[in-house]
């Protein structure tokens, strides 16, 4: 078995390969020992989503940290990581730990560690977990593992269903009387997600919600060729807005007219509404990989734009030092509003684009269209996962930072962000952004382009890029 490697969010490893009871008792004891580190006296919260052997999988980490003399708090069930994020902050906890693999396949599971502050560790924090981890399972004598034991066991759901509806305009959404379909593929969202738009007095057409370890053999992420059903569901007139969660319930998606609303569209939508609708002003941090239509529109409202790159550990930082944030968003679907967590959370967000939808009072194309008029004209956006092999990785990582092209999709590229991989830009502010996974062996690719035409050109012009960097 390799090593235990932190990535952007965690651990995630493939369950009975890497990701056993025995490496699963490694990562926790490592983060028992963490807080203890960190003097922490209050509790720490343990919290599963609807994978296979979760709730399994959570009572040994309840009870290695337990071995590290820390009282633990324990799901009662499957819940989505932002709930667990909401119970230790509201309860004012040492922070926690939430077995997921968010929208990974079924065959993974993960482990994020949270802080008190309700978000992910920082990276420096992580690799410290990461380190003990790996020198615990490697030491030639035979670990103690903790015994099974009893914990403190917490349902949440209740309390964090009225706070996120306390951060929403129910009375529009009431009003409205909206119909809108709800996709929470068969992850923890179930019975949140779902429940929480029902109580803002949508009329809810529920899709995937009861839960399963397999996702039916599908991916959890809400993006389009993942959404098929829920996607033609919308196409019925009746139908006022599809919104979308992934496995862990912290990603969004957005669906209208019978067709998926692609993130860069969901991102510009929730904003439009929040500048614009409830006339917020302040800071809106993005990651690196996010549209340039959010620039202009934050330059049209007078928001500050702030940077980061990849992770949502990263912008969380930025959130904390804001004293006006607006929205932080990234490009996996992650969204994190004003007035709640350091974290994305995809019911909330939800929330939000129902209320975006029946404070416009018309359809999503059309709001989309304003939006566009504003922003000197649409934007298009695709993602591309080219898949790697372990040496073909290892040539990336020590040849990217120096890849210059001059061109880029038959284009001169004029500028280069370094920030996360390397953004190549052309002229017109289109862009191709290259970034090795920090968990899986690929590169993820992503372009901006001004027509489907010219940002599957620049996909394609991404990948000639990598495949020019093996065997050099």
């Amino acid at each position: 078995m390799g090593p235990i490697r932190f990535g952007t969010e965690g651990w995630r490893a493939i369950i009975a390969d890497e990701y056993t009871f025995h490496n699963v008792r490694g990562v926790a004891r490592a983060t028992g020992r963490w807080f203890q580190r960190t003097g922490a006296k209050a509790p720490v919260a343990i919290g599963h989503d609807t994978r296979f052997l979760g709730h399994r999988f959570a009572q040994v980490t309840a009870d290695e940290i337990a071995a590290c003399d820390l009282p633990v708090h324990l799901c009662a069930g499957p819940l989505p990581t932002p709930a667990l994020d909401f119970y230790i902050v509201r309860n004012h906890l040492a922070g926690g730990a939430m077995l997921t693999a968010s929208h990974n396949l079924a065959e993974y599971n993960g482990f994020k560690v949270k802080r008190a502050e309700g978000c992910s560790v920082f990276t420096d924090e992580a690799k410290w977990i990461e380190e003990e981890a790996n020198d615990l399972l490697e030491a030639e004598a035979p670990h103690a593992w903790a015994a099974r034991k009893e914990h403190t066991r917490f349902d949440v759901r209740d309390d964090y269903v009225a706070a996120l509806l306390s951060l929403t305009d129910v009375k529009a959404i009431r009003k409205a009387n909206l119909t809108v379909v709800a996709d929470m593929m068969h992850g923890a969202g179930g019975g949140f997600f779902d429940v929480a738009l029902e109580r803002a007095g949508c009329n809810v057409r529920a899709v995937r919600g009861a839960p399963d370890p397999t996702f039916e053999g599908r991916h959890p992420e809400p993006v389009g060729p993942n959404l098929v059903q829920s996607v033609a569901m919308t196409a019925d007139p009746a139908v006022d807005i599809g919104v979308a969660t992934d496995g862990d319930a912290d990603r969004f998606g957005l669906m209208a007219h019978g067709e998926y609303m692609d993130v860069m569209r969901a991102i510009v939508y929730v904003l439009y509404h929040l500048l614009k609708n409830r006339g917020w002003k302040g800071t809106v941090v993005k990651a690196v990989d996010v549209s340039s239509m959010l620039d202009r529109l934050c330059e049209h409202y007078g928001a500050e734009v702030v940077e980061t790159s990849v992770g949502f550990r990263n912008m969380a930082q930025e959130m904390m030092r804001s004293s006006d944030l607006v929205l932080a968003v990234e490009e996996s679907g992650g969204f994190a509003i004003r007035g709640h967590i350091p974290d994305r959370d995809g019911t909330l967000t939800a929330l939000t684009a129902c209320e975006a939808r029946a404070v416009e009072g018309k359809p999503v194309r059309d709001t989309l269209a304003d939006i566009f008029a504003l922003v000197g004209g649409e934007r298009f956006y695709d993602r591309l996962d080219f898949r790697i092999t372990a040496p073909q990785r290892e040539q990336v990582a020590a040849k990217l930072d120096a890849l210059a092209p001059d061109t880029v999709a038959g284009r001169k590229a004029t500028d280069i962000n370094r920030m996360d991989g390397a953004k190549y830009l052309r002229e017109d502010g289109t862009w191709v952004m290259l970034r090795l996974s920090g968990t899986d062996p690929l590169v993820r690719i992503y372009a901006e382009g001004m027509s489907p035409e010219d940002v599957h050109s620049l996909l394609e012009g991404g990948r000639d890029l990598i495949v020019g960097l093996f065997g050099e």
